[in-house]
């Protein structure tokens, strides 16, 4: 035909393949299961970690280990090369006061820095009837804290915490009920209070075993000298809540008592305290620099609550602080001077719609503050002021 195209008569004829034979079919499909497995290889050794694979190669090393020719040699003789004995502390356990531990000793080949070692300090032993210890003593000072309270550990190192002991106690007739007793001691009375005030239960009951403690519905807590302690039982069991509380008596009959540095939490009456209020801040109280270890608390006082600070400074300190105090008030509100009550002079002013009645005698300086109702406020110092609310 006139316009059929011949091969190399400058076009090529068109061909359409319509069938694809067997081996092809068979070849192609092997091909794509070869990838497939191929991914999948490359999959898994990306996922498992083979150690091995960066392994140091000692004997590859040895070749550094001659004297390079014409140079100062940089391998140390033999003498050098000996191996130095590591100490390394043995695992945290029970040792008494006055044992030594024995050193372990290990080659250079693979060796490590020694780990820092562990707090030590002595056993936290409880002899009570019917209970033994869980596991030896455990120890942290204040920078392995978060091992054992982890979220909490700054709180307690913004009071200084010094160092934290603690140890489970089980309930020989009751497997399975325990008694945890944790014991942080602070560098000082004062921040050891601080803490315990931070985190005490407002719905917690007095104790009478000491000044600063109270019950909770699993535990006891509560300050003796520069510890904070916190008993806290497993379950509500009668006979493990029984247990926790004469741990409770026997650890607060064992710490020593120093409230040095809490005369100010001494000056807190007793009448009609609300116990779970009270509370200490060691600068800026009531927004005053010039107000630093301050202690103060609620009290219900006829049908008023009213809001109660007091501070122990210096008589030069106290008198500055008191009126520091009053000429901020007066930029904020008006204030005036009362009449002296058993020889503490005294302002009240009314500042953003709260008042405040603020008294200042020798080296003590106190008062209501945020109270709804002036004149309970000034009732309330008085009365105080003259001894009458204890």
């Amino acid at each position: 035909m006139a316009n059929e195209k011949k091969y190399g008569g400058g076009g090529r004829k068109e061909f359409v393949r319509t069938r694809v034979s067997i081996v092809e079919r068979i070849s192609s499909i092997v091909i794509l299961l070869l990838m497939v497995a191929t991914g999948f290889v490359i999959w898994h050794k990306g996922k498992v970690f083979d150690p091995n694979l960066y392994a140091v190669r000692t004997e590859a090393l040895k070749s550094t280990a001659t004297a390079v020719a014409g140079k100062n040699g940089t391998v140390p003789t033999t003498a050098e090369t000996t191996p130095v004995a590591v100490k390394i502390p043995k695992p945290v356990a029970e040792k008494s006061a006055g044992t030594e531990e024995p050193a372990l000793e290990g080659g250079a080949e693979g060796a490590t820095a020694a780990p820092k070692p562990t707090a030590k300090g002595e056993p936290l032993e409880i002899s009570l009837t019917g209970t033994k210890p869980m596991s030896d003593t455990e120890f942290y000072t204040a920078d392995s804290l978060y091992e054992k309270i982890d979220g909490r550990a700054p709180a307690y190192q913004n009071f200084n915490v010094v160092a934290l002991r603690c140890r489970s106690f089980a309930l020989n007739a009751a497997p399975g009920s325990y008694v945890d007793v944790y014991e942080y001691r602070f560098d000082n009375p004062v921040d050891a209070f601080g803490m315990f005030a931070l985190e005490r239960d407002p719905k917690g009951k007095p104790l009478e075993i000491v000044a600063d403690g109270y019950a909770a519905d699993m535990g006891y807590f509560f300050r003796q000298g520069a510890v904070y302690v916190q008993i806290i039982a497993s379950d509500m069991k009668p006979e493990t809540l029984a247990k926790a509380k004469s741990i409770a008596d026997i650890r607060a009959k064992d710490l020593p008592v120093d409230d040095h540095g809490l005369a100010g939490r001494r000056k807190l009456p007793a009448d009609g305290m609300l116990a779970d209020s009270v509370a200490y801040v060691p600068e800026n109280a009531q927004g005053q620099s010039s107000l630093k270890e301050v202690f103060q608390a609620k009290y219900k006082f006829a049908d008023a609550e009213i809001p109660f600070f007091v501070m122990v400074a210096s008589a030069d300190d106290a008198a500055k602080a008191w009126q520091s105090f009053q000429d901020f008030c007066g930029k904020f509100g008006a204030t005036e001077n009362l009449p002296d009550v058993n020889g503490a002079k005294i302002f009240r002013a009314q500042v953003f719609g709260k008042w405040k009645v603020v008294y200042q005698r020798a080296g003590e300086l106190g008062g209501a503050f945020d109270a709804a109702d002036g004149d309970q406020a000034r009732a309330f110092i008085e009365k105080y002021l003259r001894g009458e609310i204890k």
